[in-house]
C-alpha cells in the first residue's frame, strides 16, 4: 500500500483497524526509513497499552482541542489570515479533480492533503504540497506537541523523516530529468 495513504489512516480518528495500519506502515518502512520504524514502533507499543477507547480520548484531546496541534494544515501555514481561506478553495478545487472526498473536515486537513498526494504523486501540486505545507505544518505541530510524551508525537515524528527522505530523493529525481536529455544528446 501507499505510505502516504497509510500515515492518512494512521493520523485519522482511530478506530479498531489502527494495529494492522501500524503494522503495515512499519514493515513499508523498515528498510529504507529505518529510524520512522523505530518511531512506529514505539507508538504500536503504546496504543496497544491504552486500547481503542483510550486513543480517541488522547486523539482528541492532542489534535481537536489544541491549536497548536490541529490537523488543519493551512492553520499552521496561515493562521487566522484571509490567505487561508485561498488556500482552502484552491485545495477543494485539486482534489475534487483528483477524485478525493473531504464531506467530514476541512480541505487542509493533513489526511486529506496525504491523500491527494497519493493520488497525484508525481505531480507538480504534489511536489508543492509536500515542501510548501506538509513538511512545515508537520514541523509545527510537532513543536506544538509541549509533552514529549503525547502519544501521537512518534507517527508525526515518523512522518516528517520520510517525508524529509521523499523530498531529497523527488528533489534528486528532479535534477536527473533535466540532465538525462543532455546525456541522450551526446
Amino acid at each position: 500500500m501507499n505510505l502516504y495513504l497509510l500515515f492518512a489512516e494512521l493520523l485519522d480518528y482511530p478506530d479498531d483497524s489502527l494495529p494492522q495500519r501500524v503494522e503495515e506502515s512499519s514493515r513499508e518502512l523498515a528498510t529504507a526509513y529505518p529510524k520512522a520504524t523505530e518511531r512506529l514502533e514505539s507508538f504500536r507499543c503504546s496504543q496497544q497499552e491504552l486500547g481503542i477507547a483510550r486513543l480517541q480520548e488522547v486523539y482528541t484531546s492532542t489534535f481537536d482541542l489544541q491549536p497548536e496541534c490541529t490537523l488543519n494544515l493551512g492553520y499552521h501555514l496561515f493562521g487566522e489570515d484571509q490567505r487561508r481561506g485561498m488556500f482552502l478553495a484552491k485545495l477543494k478545487e485539486l482534489f475534487q479533480q483528483a477524485g478525493v472526498e473531504t464531506a467530514r473536515e476541512l480541505p487542509d486537513h493533513l489526511c486529506y492533503l496525504l491523500r491527494y498526494v497519493a493520488a497525484r504523486p508525481a505531480s507538480d501540486e504534489s511536489s508543492a504540497i509536500i515542501s510548501d505545507c506538509l513538511l512545515p505544518a508537520a514541523s509545527k505541530i510537532v513543536q506544538g506537541m509541549n509533552e514529549k510524551s503525547n502519544l501521537y508525537r512518534p507517527v508525526l515524528e515518523a512522518l516528517l523523516l520520510w517525508l524529509e527522505g521523499e523530498s531529497r530523493s523527488e528533489t534528486v529525481s528532479s535534477a536527473m530529468h533535466i540532465e538525462s536529455p543532455h546525456l541522450s544528446s551526446s
